[in-house]
């Protein structure tokens, strides 16, 4: 009965993975069934699919609170597999609620429960992934990128192209950002100095490559589109593709931030390039950084 039900509910989630509010209510009246039934088991995986959705609309408070009641259960359980994957969303959760510290520690309780378990191909891209992201939001871009690299060559081998995905978007931001860091002669957190070749934020053997052409669309056109506003130190350029793209760049929590961080860089860029330039006026100023004059 346990394995019928966690069956049609994978199967409705699967035929209906943007209905999370449908996907949240169905895992609740699952979770009250259960607890009737006193089918602990059952309620245990129910309540780490609910915070998944959860996190997924993006409702970080009681996805936080769930996952500390279950984690309570599973450590006196020593359920290894349901941990790992608990752990993740607990990273997960924290990130989303920008405390690195926390995200970190839940990250590497997951992996040390990984040790000592068989984990799945899927579960072992994902936790690359989360090591990606958490490497890419301290500014260790080179790192990021070969945890990326790592997740996204296992998704690729199983043909998962919808987390493939973002796994090559955030290669490639990676590669952005670290080269247009050293280009800049930036530290991550935003030293000053600028240099003026702009050849090494280049991104054109990821997207030209066999990868690239596999997984060409929307996605990939709008972080190429970002690689040539960097390099060509345009915030203007960058503008027009934010506005274009607003799906593709906006709406990943990862991706939008390190925009920002970006779109610093290229300020920083600019009004360095000003400063070395003679003559320079506040005509070039509101036309290359589009700065709003106030009155």
């Amino acid at each position: 009965c346990a394995k019928i039900v966690r069956a049609v509910l994978d199967i409705v989630c699967d035929l209906a993975p943007d209905q999370l509010d449908m996907q949240a209510e169905i895992c609740k009246n699952i979770i009250e069934w259960t607890r009737r039934e006193k089918r602990t088991f059952l309620r245990q995986r129910v309540e780490a699919k609910l915070a998944s959705v959860l996190v997924e609309q993006k409702d970080f408070g009681p996805a936080l609170s769930l996952v500390d009641r279950l984690l309570r259960e599973l450590k006196k359980l020593d359920d290894k597999q349901l941990l790992v994957e608990t752990h993740l969303m607990e990273s997960k959760i924290h990130f989303g609620l920008r405390n690195l510290p926390k995200a970190k520690a839940a990250l590497t309780a997951s992996r040390t429960c990984a040790n000592a378990i068989y984990v799945s191909p899927q579960l072992q891209a994902t936790i690359d992934s989360m090591s990606g992201t958490l490497h890419c939001q301290e500014g260790d871009y080179d790192t990021a990128h070969s945890y990326f690299l790592e997740s996204f060559e296992q998704l690729d081998q199983l043909n998962d192209r919808e987390r493939a995905v973002p796994c090559l978007k955030y290669m490639m931001l990676c590669k952005i950002l670290d080269s247009l860091t050293k280009a800049l002669q930036l530290s991550a957190k935003g030293g000053v100095g600028a240099k003026s070749d702009r050849s090494q934020v280049d991104i054109s053997g990821m997207i030209s490559g066999r990868q690239g052409v596999k997984y060409a669309g929307k996605d990939i056109e709008a972080m190429s589109a970002i690689a040539s506003a960097a390099s060509r130190r345009s915030l203007k350029e960058f503008e027009s593709v934010t506005e274009k793209y607003p799906h593709e760049l906006q709406d990943d929590l990862l991706i939008k931030h390190h925009l920002h961080i970006l779109q610093e860089q290229l300020l920083e860029s600019n009004l360095v390039s000003l400063e070395n330039r003679t003559g320079g006026t506040l005509s070039y100023l509101t036309a290359n950084c589009r700065f709003v004059l106030s009155s």
